[in-house]
C-alpha cells in the first residue's frame, strides 16, 4: 500500500541528529542518526585513519559500533592503528575480522542492544566473502532505520570500484571523499560550515597548504550523482 503524507505531516515530522562535536559539525554538519554512509579514496590518503576517528566520534557519544575489518582482519597492524586514535570504548566498541552469512548477519542486527553504528571495510572485500549484492544491502538500511552504516571503498580512477560499492554509493546520504589526508563532505544536502575534516595536520598540510591549493571547495558537493 502506498503512504501518502500532507504538508503538514512532513513539517512536522521528528528527527534525530548525531550530536557531532564541533569538528565534526563544521565539517558534514546536522545528520540523521539513520542511514548508511560511505567513504572512498585512494590508498595512502588518510581513509583509514579518517575512519577510526570518526569511529572514535560516535563512542564518545555513546553510540554502540561494530567495526567489521575485512580489509585489515584484527592483527597487529590493525591494533597498533586502532590505538593510535583511542585506548578505551565507552560503549563496548565490538569488532569482527570475518563475517558470517548475510542470513546470520541480518539475525544479529535485530537483536536487542545490538550495534548503533556498523562499520564495514570494505564494501570489496564484503562482496567477495558474502557474495552480497547492493539490494540486499540496501534493505539491510531501510529494514534497521534507527542504525547507521558506514561503508568504506576502494576507488578506479574517480569513482568507487565496482558496480555494488556504486549502487551502495547512490543510496548514501552521506558520502565522504578523502584526499590529501583531508575527508570531503560529498552528498546530499547541507554540509557544516567549513565543508571538510582535517584528518592529519602534517599531511594535510604537506598536501595542500604548501602548495597554496585550496584543498576542498566546500559549496562544490555533487547533489545527485
Amino acid at each position: 500500500m502506498i503512504r501518502s503524507l500532507s504538508f503538514d505531516n512532513i513539517l512536522n515530522k521528528k528527527y534525530e541528529y548525531i550530536p557531532f562535536s564541533k569538528d565534526f559539525m563544521d565539517a558534514f554538519g546536522k545528520r540523521q542518526k539513520s542511514g548508511a554512509w560511505i567513504i572512498y579514496g585512494k590508498s595512502g590518503q588518510g581513509k583509514t585513519s579518517f575512519t577510526f576517528q570518526l569511529a572514535r566520534e560516535f563512542d564518545r557519544i555513546g553510540y554502540k559500533v561494530l567495526f567489521i575489518s575485512l580489509e585489515m582482519g584484527v592483527e597487529s597492524d590493525f591494533r597498533d592503528s586502532l590505538l593510535g586514535f583511542m585506548n578505551s570504548s565507552r560503549s563496548g566498541m565490538l569488532f569482527w575480522d570475518e563475517v558470517p552469512t548475510f542470513e546470520e548477519f541480518d539475525e544479529f542486527l535485530g537483536k536487542q542492544r545490538s550495534p548503533d553504528v556498523v562499520i564495514i571495510d570494505s564494501l570489496q572485500s564484503l562482496e567477495g566473502e558474502m557474495d552480497v549484492t547492493a539490494k540486499q544491502l540496501v534493505e539491510l538500511r531501510k529494514k534497521y532505520r534507527k542504525k547507521i552504516f558506514v561503508y568504506i571503498s576502494h576507488v578506479e580512477g574517480k569513482e568507487v570500484q565496482g558496480t555494488v560499492a556504486y549502487r551502495v554509493k547512490r543510496d548514501c546520504f552521506s558520502r565522504i571523499e578523502v584526499n590529501g589526508f583531508c575527508a570531503r563532505y560529498m552528498s546530499r544536502g547541507v554540509p557544516g560550515p567549513k565543508g571538510f575534516y582535517v584528518v592529519w595536520k602534517e599531511g594535510y598540510e604537506r598536501c595542500w597548504l604548501r602548495n597554496s591549493d585550496e584543498p576542498f571547495n566546500s559549496n562544490s558537493n555533487e547533489q545527485d550523482n
